[in-house]
C-alpha cells in the first residue's frame, strides 16, 4: 500500500497540469496489488474546515471488514462555476474505463482548464 502512495508522491508535483495528475493515477492503477475499486468523485466539501471543490481519485482495497484507500485529491478554490459540479462514480457502476469516463466528465473539462490550490496524497481506512 505505501509503495504505491510513494509512487504517487514521487511522480506528481503541485505544478503538473491535471492531465499529468490523472495519467499518473492510471499509472498507479496498473500496479498490481490484489481485488481494487477506482472512485471518481468531485463536489465542493469542507472537510478542512475551509470549503474546497475537489476532484478526488480514490483507489480501494478490501481490508478484513473495512477498506484501504489511495486517495490524489486535487483542491480548487470553490466557485460558482464549480458549485454544479458533483459526482461519485466507481468503476465497476459504469461500462468502459473509468480514465476514459473521467477524461470526458465536464467536471474535469472544466478543472483542467483552472488553476488548482494543491494536491493532497494519503492513505486512510474506510
Amino acid at each position: 500500500m505505501n509503495e504505491l502512495l510513494d509512487f504517487l508522491k514521487n511522480n506528481i508535483t503541485d505544478e503538473m497540469p491535471l492531465e499529468n495528475i490523472v495519467d499518473v493515477f492510471e499509472q498507479m492503477c496498473s500496479i498490481p496489488a490484489g481485488e481494487d475499486m477506482i472512485l471518481f468523485e468531485t463536489g465542493t466539501f469542507s472537510f478542512t474546515g475551509e470549503p474546497t471543490f475537489q476532484i478526488s481519485l480514490v483507489r480501494q482495497f478490501p481490508n478484513d471488514d473495512e477498506y484501504y484507500q489511495v486517495h490524489v485529491d486535487i483542491l480548487y478554490k470553490p466557485s460558482a462555476e464549480n458549485e454544479m459540479f458533483s459526482e461519485t462514480v466507481w468503476n465497476e457502476d459504469i461500462s468502459g474505463s473509468i480514465f476514459d469516463y473521467i477524461r470526458k466528465s465536464q467536471a474535469y473539462a472544466y478543472a483542467k482548464n483552472e488553476q488548482y490550490m494543491k494536491t493532497e496524497m494519503y492513505i486512510d481506512e474506510t
